[in-house]
């Protein structure tokens, strides 16, 4: 089994990290810094998943230092979210669905990634969240 730092090596992850530095521009994400060493940062990680197998959307090209920053800050969403009350039924899924409409992601794709069953409540759930994001 590889160690995470010898999947950084990896040619899929390479080709991967490239892709998402081109995209930026070769510039960070944050600071707009195009001289620095600029990094690809993986906004959230999932258990038993290599390093190339994250959308494009779930990485950010950022310079060392915003790096380094990035990982020191508490993240607002985690934060704010883990005070939400979550344990009921449809809850996750509901507060999932709202923020797949408000980035517009593909409706029968976030069901089938979340495994929730297409009904009236999570199609106007996601509905409301297309109608916030299209506030934003």
């Amino acid at each position: 089994m590889s160690t995470y730092f010898e999947k950084l090596r990896d040619p899929r992850w390479q080709k991967m990290r490239l892709e998402v530095m081109q995209n930026k521009e070769f510039c960070c994400e944050i600071c707009g810094d195009s001289k620095s060493t600029l990094n690809v940062h993986h906004k959230v990680y999932f258990k038993d998943r290599n390093p190339w197998e994250y959308l494009p959307q779930q990485l950010a090209c950022l310079c060392e230092s915003c790096h380094e920053q990035d990982h020191k800050r508490i993240d607002p969403l985690k934060f704010f979210g883990s005070m939400l009350s979550l344990d009921g039924p449809r809850s996750r899924d509901c507060v999932s669905l709202v923020i797949a409409g408000i980035l517009d992601f593909d409706y029968k794709l976030s069901l089938e990634i979340t495994g929730y069953q297409d009904s009236k409540f999570s199609a106007e759930t996601y509905k409301l969240g297309q109608k916030i994001g299209e506030l934003l």
